[in-house]
Protein backbone atom coordinates (compact mmCIF):
# COMPACT_ATOMS: atom_id res chain seq x y z
CA UNK A 1 0.00 0.00 0.00
CA UNK A 2 1.86 3.09 -1.53
CA UNK A 3 2.12 6.14 1.13
CA UNK A 4 3.22 8.27 -1.27
CA UNK A 5 0.91 10.62 -3.64
CA UNK A 6 0.09 8.83 -7.20
CA UNK A 7 2.00 11.18 -9.96
CA UNK A 8 -1.44 11.50 -11.83
CA UNK A 9 -4.20 10.83 -9.41
CA UNK A 10 -6.81 10.61 -12.70
CA UNK A 11 -4.66 7.67 -14.28
CA UNK A 12 -6.82 5.33 -15.43
CA UNK A 13 -5.23 1.49 -16.48
CA UNK A 14 -5.43 0.43 -20.28
CA UNK A 15 -6.37 -2.56 -21.93
CA UNK A 16 -9.35 -5.09 -21.92
CA UNK A 17 -11.52 -5.65 -18.39
CA UNK A 18 -11.83 -9.10 -18.85
CA UNK A 19 -10.15 -11.17 -17.02
CA UNK A 20 -10.34 -14.89 -18.44
CA UNK A 21 -9.35 -17.09 -15.19
CA UNK A 22 -12.64 -15.03 -13.27
CA UNK A 23 -16.22 -15.42 -14.48
CA UNK A 24 -18.78 -12.26 -14.41
CA UNK A 25 -16.48 -9.64 -14.18
CA UNK A 26 -17.11 -7.39 -16.93
CA UNK A 27 -20.92 -7.28 -15.31
CA UNK A 28 -19.48 -6.99 -12.03
CA UNK A 29 -17.44 -4.38 -12.68
CA UNK A 30 -20.57 -2.75 -15.04
CA UNK A 31 -22.63 -2.91 -11.76
CA UNK A 32 -20.10 -0.58 -9.88
CA UNK A 33 -19.48 1.70 -12.61
CA UNK A 34 -23.39 2.71 -12.62
CA UNK A 35 -23.73 2.63 -9.13
CA UNK A 36 -20.86 4.86 -8.88
CA UNK A 37 -20.57 6.85 -11.95
CA UNK A 38 -16.93 5.93 -12.23
CA UNK A 39 -14.49 3.86 -14.12
CA UNK A 40 -14.15 0.45 -12.11
CA UNK A 41 -10.61 -1.39 -12.60
CA UNK A 42 -10.15 -4.49 -11.03
CA UNK A 43 -6.69 -6.67 -9.87
CA UNK A 44 -6.76 -10.58 -8.97
CA UNK A 45 -3.96 -12.48 -7.23
CA UNK A 46 -4.93 -16.14 -6.96
CA UNK A 47 -4.40 -18.16 -3.68
CA UNK A 48 -4.78 -21.82 -4.88
CA UNK A 49 -3.53 -23.15 -2.00
CA UNK A 50 -6.89 -22.39 -0.37
CA UNK A 51 -8.82 -22.15 -3.90
CA UNK A 52 -9.33 -17.89 -3.12
CA UNK A 53 -9.13 -15.34 -5.23
CA UNK A 54 -8.03 -11.86 -3.65
CA UNK A 55 -9.23 -8.47 -5.49
CA UNK A 56 -7.45 -5.47 -5.47
CA UNK A 57 -10.54 -2.97 -6.57
CA UNK A 58 -10.03 0.94 -7.89
CA UNK A 59 -12.63 3.45 -9.01
CA UNK A 60 -11.95 6.26 -10.90
CA UNK A 61 -14.11 9.58 -10.40
CA UNK A 62 -14.11 12.65 -12.78
CA UNK A 63 -15.16 14.80 -9.52
CA UNK A 64 -14.45 15.59 -6.50
CA UNK A 65 -15.42 14.21 -2.69
CA UNK A 66 -17.52 17.10 -1.95
CA UNK A 67 -19.43 16.82 -5.34
CA UNK A 68 -20.12 13.03 -3.91
CA UNK A 69 -20.73 13.92 -0.87
CA UNK A 70 -23.18 16.91 -1.97
CA UNK A 71 -25.03 14.48 -3.94
CA UNK A 72 -25.64 11.29 -1.73
CA UNK A 73 -26.75 14.04 1.09
CA UNK A 74 -29.51 16.36 -1.08
CA UNK A 75 -26.74 18.86 -0.57
CA UNK A 76 -25.70 18.97 2.96
CA UNK A 77 -22.39 17.26 3.31
CA UNK A 78 -20.90 19.13 5.61
CA UNK A 79 -21.92 17.70 8.82
CA UNK A 80 -24.53 14.72 7.99
CA UNK A 81 -24.08 10.98 7.14
CA UNK A 82 -25.15 9.55 4.28
CA UNK A 83 -28.84 8.64 4.89
CA UNK A 84 -29.63 5.09 6.66
CA UNK A 85 -31.41 3.86 2.98
CA UNK A 86 -28.45 5.02 0.77
CA UNK A 87 -26.29 3.31 3.26
CA UNK A 88 -28.01 -0.16 2.89
CA UNK A 89 -28.83 0.25 -0.66
CA UNK A 90 -25.01 0.38 -1.14
CA UNK A 91 -23.89 -2.65 0.67
CA UNK A 92 -26.73 -4.37 -0.02
CA UNK A 93 -25.56 -4.10 -3.63
CA UNK A 94 -21.92 -4.31 -3.25
CA UNK A 95 -22.43 -7.68 -1.67
CA UNK A 96 -25.39 -8.57 -3.99
CA UNK A 97 -22.35 -8.29 -7.10
CA UNK A 98 -19.73 -9.99 -5.09
CA UNK A 99 -22.19 -12.54 -4.24
CA UNK A 100 -23.16 -13.07 -7.91
CA UNK A 101 -19.58 -13.21 -8.98
CA UNK A 102 -18.94 -15.53 -6.61
CA UNK A 103 -22.01 -18.19 -7.62
CA UNK A 104 -20.13 -17.97 -11.26
CA UNK A 105 -17.01 -19.02 -10.01
CA UNK A 106 -15.40 -22.29 -8.25
CA UNK A 107 -13.44 -20.61 -5.88
CA UNK A 108 -14.01 -18.18 -3.26
CA UNK A 109 -13.25 -14.17 -4.48
CA UNK A 110 -13.28 -11.06 -2.07
CA UNK A 111 -11.85 -7.80 -1.97
CA UNK A 112 -8.95 -7.15 0.30
CA UNK A 113 -8.60 -3.86 -0.54
CA UNK A 114 -10.90 -0.70 -2.56
CA UNK A 115 -9.94 2.50 -3.87
CA UNK A 116 -11.85 5.21 -4.57
CA UNK A 117 -10.01 7.92 -6.43
CA UNK A 118 -11.57 11.55 -6.54
CA UNK A 119 -10.03 14.72 -7.86
CA UNK A 120 -9.14 16.31 -4.71
CA UNK A 121 -8.19 13.03 -2.73
CA UNK A 122 -8.47 9.46 -2.51
CA UNK A 123 -9.56 6.87 0.20
CA UNK A 124 -8.15 3.43 0.43
CA UNK A 125 -9.64 0.85 2.41
CA UNK A 126 -8.79 -2.16 3.50
CA UNK A 127 -10.45 -5.39 4.60
CA UNK A 128 -10.56 -6.35 7.94
CA UNK A 129 -12.27 -9.95 7.85
CA UNK A 130 -14.10 -11.65 5.23
CA UNK A 131 -16.25 -9.72 2.91
CA UNK A 132 -16.12 -6.56 5.21
CA UNK A 133 -15.51 -3.85 2.26
CA UNK A 134 -18.94 -5.10 0.83
CA UNK A 135 -20.73 -5.10 3.80
CA UNK A 136 -19.55 -1.92 5.26
CA UNK A 137 -19.32 0.64 2.31
CA UNK A 138 -21.97 2.17 2.95
CA UNK A 139 -21.26 3.04 6.60
CA UNK A 140 -17.78 3.60 5.75
CA UNK A 141 -19.15 6.46 3.12
CA UNK A 142 -21.49 8.20 5.68
CA UNK A 143 -18.27 8.29 8.37
CA UNK A 144 -16.41 9.97 5.23
CA UNK A 145 -19.57 12.78 5.09
CA UNK A 146 -20.16 12.64 9.12
CA UNK A 147 -16.55 13.74 9.52
CA UNK A 148 -15.83 15.69 6.37
CA UNK A 149 -15.14 18.91 8.40
CA UNK A 150 -13.18 17.62 11.26
CA UNK A 151 -10.51 15.35 9.06
CA UNK A 152 -9.86 18.54 6.44
CA UNK A 153 -9.40 20.68 9.20
CA UNK A 154 -12.55 22.74 9.28
CA UNK A 155 -12.64 22.68 5.19
CA UNK A 156 -9.23 24.16 5.29
CA UNK A 157 -6.93 21.19 4.31
CA UNK A 158 -8.23 18.35 1.97
CA UNK A 159 -5.90 15.15 2.24
CA UNK A 160 -4.61 13.81 -0.72
CA UNK A 161 -5.01 10.58 0.15
CA UNK A 162 -7.14 8.69 3.56
CA UNK A 163 -6.61 4.92 5.14
CA UNK A 164 -9.42 3.47 6.44
CA UNK A 165 -8.52 2.09 9.06
CA UNK A 166 -5.23 1.93 10.99
CA UNK A 167 -4.61 0.23 14.48
CA UNK A 168 -3.70 1.16 17.15
CA UNK A 169 -1.32 -0.75 19.18
CA UNK A 170 -2.11 -0.10 22.89
CA UNK A 171 0.86 -1.75 24.58
CA UNK A 172 3.31 -0.29 21.83
CA UNK A 173 1.81 2.44 20.34
CA UNK A 174 2.04 1.27 17.44
CA UNK A 175 -0.69 0.43 14.81
CA UNK A 176 -1.63 -3.40 14.42
CA UNK A 177 -4.64 -5.20 13.73
CA UNK A 178 -7.63 -6.25 15.88
CA UNK A 179 -9.64 -8.16 12.64
CA UNK A 180 -13.26 -6.19 14.14
CA UNK A 181 -15.48 -4.78 11.15
CA UNK A 182 -16.17 -2.21 13.90
CA UNK A 183 -12.29 -0.95 13.96
CA UNK A 184 -13.20 0.80 10.47
CA UNK A 185 -14.88 3.62 12.63
CA UNK A 186 -11.77 3.94 15.14
CA UNK A 187 -8.75 5.55 13.37
CA UNK A 188 -7.67 6.47 9.84
CA UNK A 189 -4.87 7.56 8.22
CA UNK A 190 -4.35 10.67 6.26
CA UNK A 191 -1.78 12.40 4.35
CA UNK A 192 -1.52 16.08 3.74
CA UNK A 193 0.61 18.31 1.19
CA UNK A 194 3.97 19.39 2.99
CA UNK A 195 6.47 22.17 1.43
CA UNK A 196 9.54 19.16 2.21
CA UNK A 197 7.79 15.73 2.16
CA UNK A 198 4.47 14.16 3.07
CA UNK A 199 3.06 14.61 6.18
CA UNK A 200 1.24 11.87 8.05
CA UNK A 201 -2.02 12.11 10.92
CA UNK A 202 -4.14 10.13 12.53
CA UNK A 203 -7.48 11.07 12.62
CA UNK A 204 -9.69 9.79 15.64
CA UNK A 205 -13.94 9.18 14.69
CA UNK A 206 -14.55 9.39 18.37
CA UNK A 207 -12.42 12.23 19.30
CA UNK A 208 -13.45 13.57 16.02
CA UNK A 209 -9.29 14.65 16.16
CA UNK A 210 -6.13 14.83 14.12
CA UNK A 211 -2.68 14.22 15.90
CA UNK A 212 0.66 13.40 14.97
CA UNK A 213 1.68 9.27 15.24
CA UNK A 214 4.19 6.80 13.30
CA UNK A 215 1.66 4.98 10.94
CA UNK A 216 2.29 1.47 10.03
CA UNK A 217 0.22 0.65 6.68
CA UNK A 218 -0.92 -2.87 6.49
CA UNK A 219 -0.04 -4.65 2.74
Amino acid sequence: MSSQRKSNPNFHFSGAKVFEAVNGVDEFLKILEREFFAEAKMQCHFNSSHNKAELILELYFNFGLTETLRHFNDGDWGNTCYPLESQVRISSLFTGALENLNAQNSHTLDIIEASFHYKDTSIVISRTSDFSIPQQIGAILSKVSEHFVYFTKGLTEMPYEVFVPVYEGRAQNVFEPNKSQSSYFDFWGLYFEDSVHHKVMIYSLRDKQLCHEDLFLLE
